[in-house]
């Protein structure tokens, strides 16, 4: 890891390009949460327009391509914000002390992003791999899913969206775009009203699976 890290940051104007690497797939894979979330919400319509719905996004190849595109996006993401993650017990000791000593929310921040990120790597790899296992995408099926494996969708929810409008933050803050008070504000709105939206969706599955 430390090789690695040497290689990705020879010098400022790779540390630059990688930095970038890492706002842009970031941006990418948020816009896609948020997407995603206002898909699944098609369920607020109606079993048949959500199956129609997937209907024709596999009959244009875009659930494949999409699919493909966010786990390409998600794992060079992986690598270049997780460049700086502490690998060694003794150092992550060192990181969590320090956080400690500080005090600073935006040091927490980080902190929690690197747990949250972790999280996400396990859970949303478990996610992917139901929803494939599983195909097509049918109301049916994921509301059976859902009636089976509630507390676990409602932990991804809670900590992709934790990790997307937090990491928002931080970086639209590094690269001095917005006020962090303002923008800060903002995002925990989206946050709130994109986790309201996800537990809806929930609920609604929830009773068509047949669940009391």
């Amino acid at each position: 890891m430390a090789t690695q890290q040497k290689l990705l940051t020879r010098n400022p104007r790779a540390d630059m390009l990688v930095d970038l690497l890492e706002l842009f797939s970031g941006l990418f894979l948020v816009g896609f949460l948020w997407t995603h979330m206002f898909f699944v919400g098609v369920i607020y319509f109606g079993a048949n327009i959500f199956d129609r719905f997937s209907i024709f996004l596999d009959k244009y190849y875009l659930s494949y391509i999409g699919i493909a595109a966010v786990i390409l996006v998600f794992l060079t993401h992986l690598v270049v914000a997780g460049r700086r993650i502490p690998n060694r017990y003794r150092e992550q000791k060192i990181v969590w002390r320090h956080a400690r000593m500080i005090g600073h929310t935006d040091t927490w921040i980080w902190v929690f992003q690197t747990i949250t990120g972790m999280a996400i790597l396990i859970l949303g790899s478990i996610h992917v791999w139901a929803v494939t296992s599983g195909w097509p995408i049918r109301a049916m099926i994921s509301a059976g899913r859902m009636t089976h494996f509630l507390w676990f969708y409602a932990l991804l929810l809670i900590i992709s969206e934790y990790h997307a409008g937090f990491g928002l933050y931080r970086q639209f803050v590094k690269w001095g775009w917005f006020n962090r008070h303002s923008v800060g504000a903002v995002l925990k709105t989206i946050s709130v009203i994109i986790v309201l939206i996800g537990v809806g969706i929930m609920w609604v599955l929830l009773r068509l699976g047949g669940a009391r």
